[in-house]
C-alpha cells in the first residue's frame, strides 16, 4: 500500500477557501466528478447556525477553522499501540509512510487507488459524501472533497482474522489538517476488528475531519475502535456510517481522551433480521474542552436490536453535548433498542446536555432511553481517603471505573488493556 496521489509540497492558503488540487490522473471519472459536486456542495451550504437543530446547545465558535492547512509528511514519534496486529499502517499528514500487510488470507489492506483499481464498482456507493443527515452536511462535502487516500478493508466471505488491524493517523506541524477516511467491507461470516489511532505531534493547532464506512454482511462481525487522541489545541470532526446485514453485528467504539474539540455524528442502520449493533464511547474532557456527540440507531426491519452507552467524565469548565435517536422504521416490529447516556461531573463549573430520543413507527418493540448526570459519591471518595489515597487520585480512581463498564464490552482482551491504559494515562496527565 503506497501513497500514489500527489501531495503538495508547500501550504495550501486553507482547505476551506481553496478548491482542491489533487492529481486526478488515471482516477475513474465518476469519483472526479464527485468530488468536484462535492467541492460545489460544500461552498453553496450555509455555516451551522443556533436555530439549527443538530447544532442545539453546541459553540459554534469552535468551528471557526479558517487558516488550516494541508502540510507535507513529515517525521513523527513512534505510537504504542497492539504488540500483535495483522496488518498496520501509519499516515502522516494524509500520506502513508508506512503499511505492514496483511499476510491473512482473505483480508486486503488497500490505499484508496489500489482499491479502485480491484474493487472499483462495489466501492462506489461508499466513495460519495459521507453526510450523516446529523448536521455536519458542510463539512461531509469538504471532506470528500478534500479526500486524498483512505484505507480499505476488504474482508472475503467465511475469513477470521484473529487479530486486529491498527491505523495511525498522525497530524504534525502547525494548523495542520487532514481527512482521513476508512471503509470496512466485510462478507458474509467474516471477523474483524480494527483499532484506529488519531494523534498529534507537537501543541499547534490541528484538526481532523474524518469520516468511517462500515458494512457487515450476513453473519459478518465487525468491531471499530478509535481513540481520538489529540492534544488539547486538536480539533477533530468524525462521521461514521455502519451498517448490518442479515444476523450480522457490529461495534463501534469511540475513545475521546485530551483533544480540545471533538463532534461526532454516528449512524447505524441495522438493515438484516436478526441485526444488532453496539454503539459504546467514554470522553474525558477538562478546562475549556467540548465534546459534541450525534447519533442515530434506525431499524429498517423486523427482528432486530440495538444498544448504545456513552459515558463523559467532566473536569473543569469542559462541556459535553449528546443527542441521540432510536428510530423504529414502519413495519421494523419486535425491535429491541436501547440508549443510555451517562455523565460524571467532577466540577461545579462543568457542563452536560443531553437530548436522548425515540421515534418508534412499528409494534411489539422494547425501546428505552434515558440520560443521568451526577458527581462522585463522597461515600466512595471517603473510602479511599481513609486508607490514605489523595483527593485527586482518589477522584480518578473511581472515574476509571465508571468508564470500565463501557472498556469490559470492547470483547477483546488486548484491545480492552489498551483502552484502560490510555485512560490511565489522561488521568495522569490532568494530575501533572
Amino acid at each position: 500500500m503506497s501513497a500514489t496521489l500527489t501531495q503538495p509540497t508547500s501550504f495550501v492558503p486553507s482547505v476551506f477557501l481553496d478548491a482542491p488540487t489533487w492529481d486526478h490522473a488515471g482516477l475513474p471519472e465518476w469519483f472526479v466528478q464527485s468530488r468536484l459536486s462535492a467541492w460545489e456542495q460544500f461552498t453553496n451550504l450555509p455555516v451551522p447556525h443556533r436555530k439549527d437543530e443538530n447544532w442545539r446547545f453546541a459553540n459554534l465558535s469552535l468551528l471557526q477553522f479558517d487558516g488550516f492547512h494541508r502540510l507535507a509528511a513529515v517525521p513523527v514519534p513512534e505510537a504504542r499501540g497492539l504488540a500483535k496486529t495483522a496488518a498496520r499502517v501509519v499516515t502522516v499528514n494524509d500520506a502513508v509512510v508506512s503499511c505492514e500487510a496483511s499476510q491473512v488470507a482473505g483480508l486486503e489492506v488497500l490505499s484508496l487507488r489500489d482499491a479502485l483499481e480491484r474493487h472499483g464498482e462495489r466501492l462506489r456507493p461508499f466513495l460519495t459524501v459521507p453526510d450523516t443527515g446529523l448536521g455536519g452536511a458542510r463539512f461531509a462535502a469538504l471532506h470528500h472533497a478534500q479526500l486524498a487516500d483512505a484505507v480499505v478493508m476488504v474482508v472475503a466471505p467465511g475469513t477470521e482474522v484473529a487479530d486486529p488491524v491498527e491505523i495511525v493517523h498522525w497530524l504534525s506541524g502547525d494548523h495542520a489538517t487532514g481527512f482521513p477516511r476508512t471503509i470496512v467491507l466485510a462478507g458474509e461470516r467474516a471477523r474483524l476488528a480494527v483499532v484506529e489511532h488519531h494523534l498529534s505531534a507537537g501543541s499547534a493547532p490541528v484538526l481532523s475531519c474524518g469520516a468511517t464506512q462500515i458494512e457487515a454482511a450476513a453473519g459478518a462481525a465487525v468491531t471499530f475502535v478509535q481513540f481520538n487522541r489529540h492534544h488539547a489545541a486538536g480539533s477533530a470532526l468524525n462521521l461514521v456510517s455502519l451498517r448490518s446485514g442479515r444476523d450480522a453485528q457490529v461495534k463501534h467504539a469511540s475513545f475521546n481522551i485530551g483533544l480540545g474539540y471533538v463532534r461526532s455524528e454516528v449512524v447505524s442502520r441495522v438493515a438484516g433480521e436478526g441485526g444488532r449493533s453496539d454503539m459504546l464511547s467514554v470522553s474525558v474532557a477538562a478546562d475549556g474542552q467540548e465534546t459534541d456527540q450525534r447519533t442515530l440507531q434506525d431499524h429498517l426491519v423486523p427482528h432486530t436490536g440495538s444498544d448504545l452507552l456513552y459515558k463523559h467524565i467532566l473536569f473543569g469548565k469542559a462541556r459535553t453535548i449528546f443527542a441521540g435517536l432510536i428510530r423504529v422504521d414502519e413495519g421494523a416490529h419486535f425491535t429491541d433498542a436501547y440508549q443510555k447516556c451517562r455523565n460524571l461531573l467532577l466540577s461545579d463549573e462543568c457542563e452536560a446536555n443531553s437530548m436522548p430520543g425515540l421515534e418508534i413507527n412499528a409494534d411489539q418493540v422494547k425501546c428505552s432511553h434515558g440520560a443521568t448526570s451526577g458527581r462522585l459519591s463522597e461515600d466512595e471518595v471517603f473510602y479511599l481517603l481513609s486508607r490514605g489515597i489523595p483527593r485527586e487520585a482518589a477522584e480518578h480512581m473511581i472515574s476509571l471505573g465508571f468508564a470500565h463498564e463501557v472498556i469490559d464490552r470492547l470483547g477483546h482482551d488486548e484491545i480492552e488493556a489498551l483502552a484502560l491504559q490510555l485512560l490511565e494515562e489522561r488521568f495522569a496527565q490532568l494530575s501533572a
